[in-house]
């Protein structure tokens, strides 16, 4: 094995698969799974990690890929690995892994350390309400701090909700911010000079014969009104280079005032930019003591502060080794998927810990290893640094090498071909040729479409109609978009065309957005304010003329929100999964004013009501995903045009310099043109990236949807409209994967495993052992049968197991306990008794956990907790065995066992 490797991971080149490999070659050389660091970038992804190896351990020794691969990265033949099988499968369930999102190992550094910097451990993590931010700050500042903010907003021509904004962006950024010191004296200097060589060049204008428009390019007195009316002329290198002045044959002298009049506006730029940067620093220094003590007094904070604290940690508070190497656990091998969306700011949190690893002890065994593609690098908005890949494999070198994974395995041949004509030509793009693994030919096909968005929504349904006539499963089939304003607009689009088709939206927008939420919303804010925009507003959205009269009498003052809510929604008939959750929600709301004035800031997300059928979703949710076959969609809805008013510049990771914006002024500044056209050109590559993302996502068949004007495609340079290849038409009784060839395998015997804390049979569903896992915790944590105390122990249950678990999970763990703790029978059982939980203790040379053992005097009481929805002999053998233990131990005959079902909506308490 490498120790030290990077991946170049094309998309569909197998990054998974040699990610899954070197995680279970880690573990066959005998590194522990909680030393194994495992680092990805969301929830979903880590989950899906999780059951990838656990999936890969199960089917050990089937797929003979999966095995030479193990075999070459361990130097082990086939049966030295697969006698360890059953081995590496217990260690992985019984033991606490180190998966996580790369989000939460900064949280849960910060959980950890939180004391050194005042903060509580048990911070929650939310957004701000901006605009009650946005308040406090202003009521925070003294007379003369508010004075600064309010003339940089009006000098600026900037709202003070934009200002917030900046600052955040600030904050986010978290980097050392430097200005060039000047003085007013400085600049007034400069002002004059400016003036003085501009004037020379204005009085022979003046003088000369030349059109109107050359007299009006020096029609100037200030400075604000030269860089305007001079914005042409000012950019050659000789007036007589400026067409209206050519009449006049400026003499050669004159140029040399062009020259230091240039000079002088391109120092003036700077010059009032350092004075305009440092008020704005100035006030963001307040802002960031402000937002500190706000957030500690709410005990909340948003994502990106907590990697912004646990940076200043290590850079101001405690010493990095102590941070490090005081965590719970000694991570002594690293793997990072997605590494080309990594942030600057999350790897110098991580740096050390990998210098370590490199650096360190060459005695003991440590490997580093990260993957990931700058290709599919679509998250600079949110600190994505796709730099960072070549930037750490230039600072490691020459012990860390760089593979790449240069065959698809995902795509057909004519796809990986379409995609390499498309990307290869394309100049400054870092594109290495695919080689092609499929041996189906299948489609690619571009569809030219008008610009209007009906037209665009018709041919889609049009192609979505054919596929589907042609044999091709809606299970099978993705539509991707740029937004998910655009996924909402397709859904309905297609919900109204096809009626019958179910469609899976895998999105992000927010509940409020969703049709008729916002109808419902709409209809209760007529109610309220009885203004007609909201009557339209409603009649539109629930598909009536805008002109119909609204027939709901009720008097609102009288019930609820939520039964106002209720009303409303059965009256319309406008009920579905999302108005559900839209009246749970509205519990939250103490009265109909409440809701209507703070209702539009709900963060809650939209529930998609399918599970199968034809998926939705943007380009930024499906990458890591593949499908079938892929429709992608031209840009409908316009990208959101930058309006910040800050340049950064980079040199590879770290900041160069902060500019800020100004019309024209890189004609006129050389250092400001220079960070523009850089980052002009990094906009595009952000283009060109999703453009891949969205190009890459299909396995076999691919339709593209393609403007006839302002296409996004235009980037790509020629983009005709073409079909090639033939469709591929995948048979309903293909299965997804194959076994490549069965190696013979004999299974070791361990003996008689008592302890299975599954919820289900089905061993293959990990997500499902760490419910259980995470159940019993739970119980074994409480102090007492209450539910105070469960709160307590859920919190620290919800600390470990949040990587593996959603929070309508651990909704549903706590609802089963409570339901425990209200159960008579239950309560009975426990009442008057000592007890020990999670009783280990060896019986017959086997090793057994009892998770409740009570004692009443001379009685004893064993327990068993079971998550599984059916029950099973072997339950009940296993507490039957559980209690001859007992007997036997204790020396008592008084022995009673129960087994305890914890089901979703009751429990059930079975006599053994």
């Amino acid at each position: 094995m490498k120790q030290f490797l990077a991946l170049k991971a094309s998309a569909g080149s197998g990054k998974t698969f040699a990610l899954t490999v070197r995680y279970i070659s880690l573990m066959i050389l005998k590194a522990k799974v909680n030393e194994i660091l495992t680092l990805t970038f969301t929830n979903k992804a880590a989950a899906q990690m999780t059951q990838r190896i656990y999936d890969t351990l199960l089917s050990l020794g089937d797929d003979m890929a999966i095995l030479d691969a193990i075999s070459k990265e361990t130097n082990l033949k086939y049966n030295e690995i697969l006698d360890k099988k059953d081995t590496l499968i217990q260690s992985f369930i019984s033991n606490e892994l180190s998966i996580y999102t790369i989000d939460k190992f900064i949280n849960k550094i910060l959980r950890e350390f939180s004391g050194y910097i005042d903060i509580n451990d048990d911070f929650v993590l939310e957004n701000d309400d901006e605009e009650l931010l946005l308040y406090k700050f202003l009521i925070s500042l003294d007379d003369k701090q508010f004075n600064t903010l309010i003339s940089f907003a009006h000098t600026q021509s900037k709202k003070l909700s934009s200002i917030v904004e900046l600052f955040k962006t600030l904050q986010e950024k978290n980097e050392i911010i430097k200005t060039i010191p000047f003085t007013y004296a400085q600049f007034d200097a400069v002002k004059t000079a400016i003036l003085e060589d501009a004037n020379i060049i204005k009085t022979f204008i003046d003088k000369s014969a030349v059109s109107n428009s050359g007299f009006k390019a020096v029609d100037f007195i200030t400075i604000d009104e030269l860089l305007d009316k001079g914005k042409t002329w000012l950019t050659k290198d000789s007036l007589s280079k400026f067409s209206y002045f050519k009449k006049a044959k400026p003499p050669q002298e004159l140029d040399e005032n062009l020259t230091k009049l240039k000079q002088n506006i391109e120092l003036y730029y700077q010059i009032q930019e350092s004075f305009t940067l440092n008020n704005l620093f100035e006030i963001f220094t307040h802002f960031k003591t402000f937002r500190e003590s706000y957030n500690k007094n709410r005990n909340t904070l948003e994502f990106s502060d907590v990697t912004n604290i646990v940076y200043k940690l290590l850079d101001s508070f405690i010493q990095k080794d102590f941070l490090y190497f005081r965590l719970d656990t000694k991570y002594n091998h690293i793997l990072i998927d997605e590494f080309q969306d990594t942030s600057t700011l999350q790897y110098k949190i991580l740096y050390h810990l990998i210098d370590e690893i490199i650096s360190g002890d060459p005695e003991v065994f440590k490997t580093f290893f990260y993957v990931g593609d700058i290709k599919q690098s679509i998250y600079r908005f949110r600190g994505g640094t796709k730099e960072l890949f070549d930037y750490v494999a230039k600072r490691f070198n020459p012990m860390l090498e760089v593979e790449l994974l240069d065959t698809n395995y995902r795509s057909s041949k004519t796809v990986v071909k379409f995609v390499n004509d498309t990307f290869l030509p394309l100049q400054n793009y870092d594109y290495d040729e695919q080689f092609v693994n499929s041996k189906i030919e299948g489609l690619v096909e571009i569809v030219q479409t008008s610009i209007e968005k009906e037209d665009i929504y018709e041919n889609l349904y049009l192609k979505v109609d054919e596929l589907l006539q042609k044999g091709i499963e809606a299970n099978n089939i993705a539509i991707l978009t740029y937004t998910n304003k655009d996924v909402l607009g397709v859904y309905e689009y297609l919900k109204k065309k096809l009626p019958n088709l179910n469609l899976v939206t895998e999105m992000t927008s927010k509940l409020i957005n969703q049709k008729n939420v916002k109808a419902l919303i709409n209809a209760v804010k007529y109610l309220y304010f009885k203004e007609d925009i909201y009557k339209t507003n409603f009649n539109a959205l629930v598909g009536k003329n805008y002109t119909i009269e609204f027939d709901f009498i009720n008097n609102i003052y009288k019930k609820d929100i939520t039964t106002i809510l209720k009303e409303l929604s059965f009256y319309f008939a406008i009920v579905d999964e999302n108005i559900i959750k839209l009246i749970e929600l509205s519990k939250n709301y103490e009265s109909i004013v409440d809701f209507v004035y703070d209702i539009d800031k709900d963060e809650s997300t939209m529930i998609s009501g399918e599970k199968n059928g034809l998926s939705i979703l943007t380009i930024f949710k499906s990458k890591g995903l593949e499908f079938d076959t892929v429709i992608t969609l031209d840009r409908i809805t316009k990208k959101n045009p930058d309006r910040s008013p800050l340049l950064f510049s980079y040199d590879e990771i770290n900041l160069n310099k902060i500019f800020y914006k100004k019309s024209n002024r890189e004609n006129l500044d050389r250092y400001y043109e220079a960070a523009l056209t850089k980052e002009k050109k990094l906009v595009i590559a952000d283009e060109l990236n999703i453009l891949y993302v969205a190009l890459t996502r299909a396995k076999n068949n691919m339709i593209i949807l393609k403007k006839e004007k302002n296409s996004v495609y235009n980037y790509l340079g020629d983009f005709p409209i073409k079909k090639i290849g033939t469709i591929h038409i995948q048979s309903k009784s293909k299965q997804q994967s194959t076994k490549i060839e069965d190696a013979s395998y004999t299974p070791m015997d361990f003996g008689y495993q008592d302890k299975d804390k599954s919820i289900h049979s089905d061993d293959t569903n990990i997500k499902a052992r760490y419910f259980g896992i995470a159940t019993h915790y739970c119980l074994e944590l409480m102090k007492e049968f209450n539910i105070k105390s469960l709160k307590t122990s859920l919190h620290i249950v919800q600390n470990r197991y949040a990587n593996f678990l959603t929070l309508a999970e651990f909704k549903d763990i706590e609802n089963r306990i409570e339901n425990l703790l209200e159960n008579k029978q239950f309560l009975e059982i426990v009442k008057d008794s000592v007890f020990t939980k999670e009783q280990a203790l060896i019986y017959n040379n086997e090793h057994k956990i009892i998770d409740l053992l009570l004692q009443k005097e001379d009685k004893f009481i064993v327990i068993d907790y079971k998550t599984t929805i059916n029950t099973d002999v072997s339950h009940n053998k296993q507490v039957q065995n559980y209690k001859e233990a007992i007997k036997k131990i204790t020396s008592t005959s008084d022995v009673e066992g129960f087994l305890i079902y914890l089901q979703k909506k009751e429990i059930k308490i079975v006599k053994i």
